[in-house]
């Protein structure tokens, strides 16, 4: 068992970070996402205990979600959603 830490700075606004939550209710039971403001920007913090293999696969799947959503709201501010 191993306890993975991923951290995604973003260069948006804290005001966005309720853009994302609501999303964070349907994670796995050793999954925790943290939405932290620093400095005036959103970091998104994921930690997961990997118990077996397929863990690894649930934490990219999460990861690319996370950024899919963070292109997202990144391409709706630029007109282009």
């Amino acid at each position: 068992m191993k306890e993975v830490e991923a951290e995604v700075a973003t260069p948006l606004d804290c005001g966005f970070i309720d853009a994302v939550r609501p999303d964070d209710v349907d994670i796995p039971r050793s999954m925790e996402i943290r939405h932290i403001c620093a400095g005036g920007l959103w970091h998104i913090h994921v930690k997961y205990v990997v118990e077996k293999p397929e863990d690894l696969l649930t934490l990219k799947n999460t990861l690319d979600e996370i950024v899919r959503a963070l292109q997202l709201i990144e391409a709706a501010l630029r007109g282009k959603a």
